[in-house]
């Protein structure tokens, strides 16, 4: 209920207040940002990138709460695309389109713009707890055109199905829950990355197009978000046995190289990479 730029300088202010807490105590997400950006832990500078992540964190949090009552114009009105022909010539071409994305910017409004367009729109989400916040999001998101199917057994079918019914299939590719994924480097070490999106796009032959998002100011000062969308990358033949993890390797590539671009964008606070994940489970 509360004016847009108020909100949204409560949101900034939460997110400063989270990032003193935990200043000079060599938390993950200084320790993530760190190897991205190069800074070295305990710095002024790596300090300030830590607090604009928070604050972008706590941005996501509110456009999440508020958005959900908005309609198809909202997200037209507030999403500034670059490049969206790469996913609808697919579409065009009845090819339909499998969209790996990162915890980045506000994926769920990205989402709601590609409804609002006209895309149909197929996608995973993991099922929250308690039930009724995940049936609540679910239920929003229906009534911008998207479908989304919980992340439980025999799902990856149903995306496949999707894609050949010329969906626009989009799937979170950074974190690898189980830790059995693709090993990559990333950003100089190894990490692990889950093998969902490319698996969709091989078994298809539809193409795997890496998506960013970022939050941004529009030119009259309201929050917005900015995607930028790759060109496609064809997936290796489906009898090559290393074509999953060839095609998540080139995508995560491109990952990388947005993340590199907007580190505080990317939310990702838990342990990540290989090395952080084998200490926490000696613990």
């Amino acid at each position: 209920w509360l004016p847009e730029r108020v909100a949204y300088g409560l949101a900034h202010t939460v997110g400063t207040m989270q990032a003193r807490r935990t200043r000079g105590k060599n938390t993950q997400v200084e320790r993530n940002l760190a190897r991205i950006t190069g800074l070295p832990v305990g710095s002024e500078e790596l300090h300030e990138v830590v607090a604009e992540a928070f604050r972008s964190y706590s941005r996501y949090w509110l456009e999440t709460f508020r958005a959900v009552r908005e309609k198809a114009p909202f997200f037209l009105e507030r999403v500034q695309p670059k490049d969206p022909h790469h996913i609808g010539d697919e579409i065009a071409k009845g090819r339909g389109a499998v969209v790996l994305i990162g915890h980045l910017g506000n994926w769920d409004a990205a989402g709601a713009w590609a409804g609002a367009v006209g895309w149909q729109v197929v996608t995973v989400a993991e099922t929250l707890k308690p039930r009724r916040m995940f049936d609540f999001f679910v239920a929003h998101r229906e009534a911008l055109g998207l479908v989304i199917y919980p992340a439980e057994k025999g799902v990856t079918s149903k995306l496949i199905e999707a894609v050949q019914n010329n969906s626009v299939v989009p799937v979170l590719g950074d974190r690898d829950l189980k830790g059995d994924g693709v090993e990559v480097e990333f950003f100089g070490e190894p990490a692990t990355f889950p093998r969902g999106a490319a698996a969709v796009a091989v078994r298809t032959g539809s193409p795997l197009i890496f998506t960013g998002i970022r939050g941004r100011r529009l030119d009259d000062g309201r929050w917005g978000w900015a995607i930028e969308m790759n060109p496609p990358i064809e997936p290796p033949p489906a009898d090559d046995p290393d074509a999953v993890d060839k095609l998540t390797t080139i995508a995560v590539g491109q990952l990388e190289d947005y993340i590199r671009k907007y580190p505080t964008e990317w939310h990702v606070f838990q342990p990540f990479w290989t090395a952080d994940r084998a200490e926490r489970a000696r613990r």
